[in-house]
């Protein structure tokens, strides 16, 4: 059986870590059986003899307790020995201390590796000490004492006898440890099933809980055969492997899988937060319905490495597409079928924050080569300040090159070929505005630089006084390459429309562009006339005696002198430009040269439509705030209303 179900269970916050002798090996502290050999060597010779050397320690130990007559002396100087020492190593422990996840940790040592090691720890030897501990730490319970108060170490079967009677064992310390190891699940690390400590504990457990009881596991690098099957045979599983491996891997499968869970309802804010603080990272975290997500992060020591990896399964016909979006062939992001994407993960300094396994679809944005604002400065002295610029670069084959630059409201692309055998090279430009521009003064920027460009004019790129470029190259531009000069005047126009009416064009779109409503609002504002090219303007009437006024006018008489037609409406004009109203007043046809052209016609009654003419072919036009106007030395001979 694997060890994922007690990872799990760890990542639940669900076990009791039970730590024997075993697990301080590494660090130079002896187990029971080296302990037996270290007390028994170092007695004297008239001891030594009364004496048989035993793996048995509490056994040994009695021994040496009753053939000093019932004093411990030599026993604690002997510990003391031992275990005052420096550790050679506190790696593991260091690690252990890590990991919040164990909220109870039970111990039959007598060293300091795990307190030591851990700040956030509370130390209980006793009942008083229980009483008195912050029982929102981590707890550990040291069961057979240590040597900060030697009066409650246990280490002979006396000792054992004493505290182990019917009295002790409904003690507030030990009803504590009972109902630690009642309500947990049990990971036994650092014990041999040759120690009689850890028998005594099993068989303690097997028949106080029974049935009831939570899952035990214990790790030993070797079991025989026998215990293997005792074990067993009481549902405790077995995992071969030393403890220091088994804290190890624990850790790397906290690291893993512990915070993605935490939006399955697995785990707590309070270990969340306290297990990414110990780990040198601190995270903000969020409820709803009941489930934990993380809602931002940041590293304590500010080296922070954020990496996102992804496990995907290609249909070839995608794979094509992302080997060379991957190689910086293309610009292209990436979106993908939902099935395609097995696995996305967040990774920060190398804990999984995030893993997301269901897709609808994704995805994939190319980064930007460069990303900053930046100084544009032209050489006739017009600059462009704080101006926001992304750099995009794809190189299809080793003789082309492609830019792409992403500006406020604009995309450049640029594909240079170059030719090896004569050093040349040719270019492309091509403008991509968004579909809407989000402001007036976005486009004017833009436009009158790309027109200074267009125009052969030298420029110069600055970031933070830092300059990056410097464009001297006389490319060849056709007149008015790109619109350059017509957009910028475009919104030179809007710029003035807004000054005028104190109103702001927002979302441009460049599609619906209108130049004869920007000459008639402009019109408008400068009070001056334009004018247009046409063949004819036909006006109907219906009134007949209308037809008679208009026989007996002016327009009907033969002279050399030219004739003035206004044509009047009596409503006033709005137009709608880039999603704006503008009242423009009312609106004036002027023909100031104007005759008819099928004057027999009328006259003969045969039609009811005037074909009016200009002999320049042009027709003005007015907008003024007043519905009637006459042209300052020329008055109308004739003049149609509300038409």
């Amino acid at each position: 059986m694997g060890k994922e179900r007690l990872f799990e269970l760890i990542r639940k916050e669900e076990v009791v870590l039970f730590v024997g002798a075993g697990m301080s090996i590494y660090a130079g502290y002896p187990n029971g059986e080296k302990l037996s050999k270290f007390f028994y060597e170092n007695l004297p010779d008239h001891i030594k003899n009364d004496l048989t050397l035993t793996k048995n320690l509490p056994q040994l130990t009695d021994d040496i307790y009753n053939l000093y007559n019932g004093n411990n002396d030599y026993l604690i100087e002997t510990l003391k020995k031992v275990f005052d020492k420096k550790p050679t190593s506190a790696d593991t422990h260091e690690l252990l201390a890590k990991i919040p996840h164990f909220k109870t940790i039970i111990t039959t040592n007598y060293d300091t590796l795990i307190e030591s090691t851990n700040y956030n720890i509370e130390v209980i030897r006793n009942s008083k000490d229980y009483a008195n501990a912050d029982l929102k730490k981590q707890l550990l319970f040291k069961i057979h004492g240590d040597l900060t108060y030697p009066e409650g170490i246990i280490l002979t079967n006396t000792d054992y006898n004493r505290y182990f009677s019917k009295s002790q064992e409904h003690t507030v310390f030990w009803n504590a440890v009972k109902d630690k190891l009642a309500s947990s699940h049990v990971l036994f690390i650092g014990y041999s099933m040759d120690d009689s400590n850890i028998n005594v504990i099993i068989d303690k457990l097997i028949n106080e809980l029974g049935e009831n009881r939570k899952e035990m596991f214990f790790v030993t690098p070797y079991v025989s055969a026998p215990k293997k099957a005792f074990l067993q045979r009481n549902n405790i599983t077995v995992y071969r492997a030393t403890g220091e491996e088994l804290i190890k891997e624990s850790y790397e499968d906290l690291k893993l899988n512990y915070f993605p869970d935490l939006s399955k309802g697995i785990g707590t804010a309070d270990v969340a937060l306290n297990f990414a603080n110990l780990n040198n990272f601190n995270l903000d975290l969020s409820k709803k319905d009941n489930l934990i997500t993380i809602s931002s992060y940041r590293s304590i020591d500010g080296k922070e490495k954020s990496e996102f990896k992804l496990d995907m399964l290609f249909p070839k016909e995608n794979a094509q597409q992302f080997s060379e979006a991957l190689k910086g062939k293309s610009f292209d992001n990436i979106s993908l079928k939902g099935e395609v994407v097995k696995e996305l993960s967040h990774y920060l300094n190398g804990f999984r924050l995030k893993k997301e396994t269901r897709f609808k679809s994704l995805t994939l944005i190319r980064a930007p080569f460069f990303s900053d604002n930046v100084e544009i400065v032209f050489e006739d002295g017009f600059e462009l300040e704080n101006y926001k610029v992304e750099l995009y670069i794809a190189q299809p084959d080793e003789n082309e090159k492609h830019l792409k630059f992403v500006l406020q409201g604009f995309t450049v692309i640029v594909k240079l070929e170059f030719n090896s055998s004569n050093n040349s090279f040719k270019f492309n430009i091509k403008i991509i505005p968004d579909k809407t521009i989000k402001t007036t003064l976005a486009g004017l920027k833009f436009y009158e630089m790309l027109s200074k460009i267009v125009s052969n004019q030298n420029f110069k790129v600055f970031r933070k006084n830092e300059l990056l470029y410097n464009f001297n190259i006389k490319p060849n531009f056709k007149k008015d390459a790109l619109d350059a000069h017509f957009l910028y005047n475009y919104f030179k126009k809007l710029k003035k429309i807004e000054t005028h009416f104190g109103v702001r064009f927002t979302d441009i779109n460049l599609e619906e562009c209108n130049e004869t409503y920007i000459r008639n609002i402009l019109a408008y504002i400068d009070k001056i006339q334009v004018y247009q090219i046409f063949n004819s303007l036909d006006v109907i009437i219906d009134d007949q005696k209308e037809i008679e006024r208009l026989n007996k006018s002016e327009l009907t008489k033969e002279d050399k002198n030219d004739k003035a037609l206004v044509i009047s409406n009596k409503e006033i004009l709005k137009l709608e430009l880039h999603n704006l109203e503008f009242s423009i007043g009312y609106p004036h046809q002027i023909i100031y040269d104007v005759y008819i052209a099928n004057k027999e016609e009328l006259k003969n009654k045969k039609n009811k439509e005037v074909k009016l003419k200009s002999k320049t072919n042009k027709i003005y036009f007015q907008f003024s705030d007043k519905d009637i106007i006459y042209k300052k030395g020329k008055k109308p001979v004739y003049k149609f209303n509300n038409i």
